[in-house]
């Protein structure tokens, strides 16, 4: 049985690089993100715990009944290149150097920064 590729080292590093991409943002799953690299919970419990708004689930719901609207054919095509892109996308986040912040082109003052 083959491991899944987020359980390999790089699957981890794409699992935590997308974390930090997340955290960068606003909303209930840039919140989510920040806490579980702040240690305060784990990826798995998004699926125990209220932490979605119910915009973000009904954006996630939309997401299953357009996926259930599809012909099978399409399912299928889609199921079929899943894995492929599983490994692209890992491959992809595992890549990105994200050791410095990015950057913030307003100041804590809420002011844009200059740029010349």
């Amino acid at each position: 049985m083959e491991i899944s590729p987020w359980r390999t080292e790089r699957g981890r590093l794409a699992r935590h690089n997308q974390l930090v991409l997340l955290a960068r943002g606003e909303g209930d799953l840039a919140d989510f993100a920040r806490d579980v690299l702040a240690g305060h919970a784990k990826p798995e419990d998004l699926l125990y715990r209220s932490y979605l708004s119910e915009e973000t689930l009904e954006a996630a719901y939309a997401g299953i009944d357009e996926w259930h609207a599809l012909p099978e054919a399409e399912r299928q095509a889609a199921l079929d290149g899943a894995e492929a892109g599983v490994r692209e996308e890992i491959a992809a986040l595992a890549a990105l150097d994200l050791s410095e912040p990015e950057n913030d082109p307003e100041d804590d003052d809420g002011f844009r920064k200059s740029t010349w």
